[in-house]
């Protein structure tokens, strides 16, 4: 796995408490265009939470540079 030193969601959340839409879009384009893909390998995730949503870029999601990525796949079928 690559490293994703932004943080996870929750973090972010317990730290800034309020997003804009637009950034809230973004976060859900992303986690919409990495569930499209795991289904496309035909895997379900199983455990989607804030927990498993990481930033890369070190979180710097604010101006659109870091993306959003699903993690622990561990109860993934």
């Amino acid at each position: 796995m690559d490293l994703m030193p932004g943080g996870d969601l929750r973090y972010h959340i317990c730290k800034k408490h309020k997003f804009t839409e637009q950034q809230i879009r973004f976060f859900a384009a992303c986690i919409c265009h990495g569930l499209e893909f795991i289904h496309s390998q035909n895997i379900i995730h199983r455990d989607i939470k804030p927990e498993n949503l990481v930033f890369d870029n070190e979180g710097i999601f604010f101006t659109y540079q870091g993306y959003l990525h699903l993690t622990d796949l561990g109860i993934a079928k």
